[in-house]
């Protein structure tokens, strides 16, 4: 069969330039990767042609904002995996997309986004194009997460998912952080309990739950965090009373200090403390940052199994969050190019596969631990 050719949107940039490594380690695909800064990307492909001994990158530019610059650099592509933090031209990218007859994939982390290719599903669906969104760390794997506990009871009473992410020297200050620090201001904390959702305002401290995690980490208290994917999971799942995820702080004073700051910023013109609030995020995850460092993600259930209550403790670590984030967007592209493809606009954590997405993050350097034991008394987890 012929090698595939893929491209990447900001190949070249800090989580790109990781996807672009475990794609040419981990399929035969031809890639191309573009973004604004040219020299950079041509340069990224030299190096990579130079390591791997074959011409199998090129690179060229496009601009996310214009879709006619998408449209000529990825004209041929199969697949188009957007890197770049570039969720407010979604429209004008899945657009360019939709014209030149590839499919889609991205990691971006802007709510907004999920309206724009939800405006054009009808569209996509009718082309027969296959967009699969939120692929990343998270969004991205907690749904996964979750589904996967379906395969392990007979009957799946609670599946919640914690998350501690701890860059070692902070987050950088890319684009990629004023995008992150834009979805923080849209912040909604809501969690699925007894049965139903309940969201609260601000950090919601009300919700907040300990965990205790392996690798290091030890126990952390974790806020909820609304994720699109997981609020379908309980219509998904039958008898599930109790889902959601929840991530842990940076450190005392990110938490305390500028975490506050940002959603207050939030509240009142955002656009003007965007920049701000990234450089104030950077500089405290970076000043006040104590191993240790990395990105662990946690799955605590709990159901029935032939009668018998058990829990199930699945987690995930890898050192460097950025490069976790690029092997789940790859296990995402591995799927696609083994048939995992449906047309229409998917959410990751519910079209891939999750024991595959598992098996495929371990070959590529996810630390994954799992255990699964009988109940005695109520769980420590769900509290039933």
């Amino acid at each position: 069969m012929a090698a595939p050719t893929i491209g990447i949107l900001g190949g070249y940039g800090n989580i790109g330039r990781r996807i672009v490594t475990l794609l040419l380690e981990q399929t035969n695909a031809h890639l191309v990767i573009a973004g604004r800064h040219i020299l950079r990307a041509r340069e990224a492909a030299r190096d990579w042609n130079a390591r791997y001994g074959a011409e199998r990158v090129c690179a060229t530019y496009a601009h996310a904002a214009d879709a006619d610059s998408v449209r000529r650099a990825f004209e041929g592509v199969q697949l188009l995996v957007v890197a770049s933090p570039t969720g407010r031209f979604a429209r004008d990218t899945a657009t360019a997309a939709l014209q030149i007859c590839c499919d889609w994939l991205d990691i971006q982390f802007y709510t907004p986004k999920l309206r724009a290719l939800s405006d054009l599903s009808s569209e996509i669906a009718r082309a027969g194009r296959c967009f699969i969104t939120d692929a990343g760390l998270h969004p991205g794997l907690p749904a996964q997460l979750v589904r996967y506990a379906i395969s392990c009871f007979d009957t799946l009473e609670a599946a919640s998912v914690f998350a501690v992410v701890n860059p070692a020297g902070g987050f950088p200050r890319t684009p990629s952080l004023y995008e992150f620090c834009r979805e923080l201001m849209r912040f909604q904390a809501g969690t699925y309990r007894d049965s139903m959702w309940r969201f609260s305002s601000g950090l919601g401290l009300g919700e907040m739950r300990q965990a205790t995690f392996g690798f290091g980490f030890g126990a952390r208290s974790c806020m909820p965090m609304m994720l699109e994917e997981m609020r379908a999971l309980p219509d998904l799942i039958p008898n599930l009373q109790e889902t959601g995820f929840y991530i842990a702080g940076f450190n005392w004073f990110t938490d305390w200090v500028a975490m506050p700051l940002l959603l207050l910023a939030g509240k009142v013109v955002p656009p003007l403390w965007v920049k701000p609030a990234a450089w104030m995020l950077h500089w405290a995850t970076r000043l006040f940052a104590t191993p240790p460092f990395g990105a662990i993600i946690r799955l605590q259930a709990c159901g029935n199994v032939a009668g018998q209550r058990q829990n199930l403790m699945v987690e995930c670590f890898h050192p460097d969050p950025f490069s976790f984030t690029a092997a789940a967007a790859v296990a995402g592209v591995l799927q696609y190019l083994q048939g995992r493809r449906e047309k229409g606009v998917w959410l990751a954590g519910h079209l891939l596969d999750p024991a595959q997405t598992l098996s495929d993050l371990q070959r590529m350097g996810v630390h994954i631990v799992s255990e699964q034991s009988a109940l005695q008394g109520t769980c420590p987890f769900c509290k039933r």
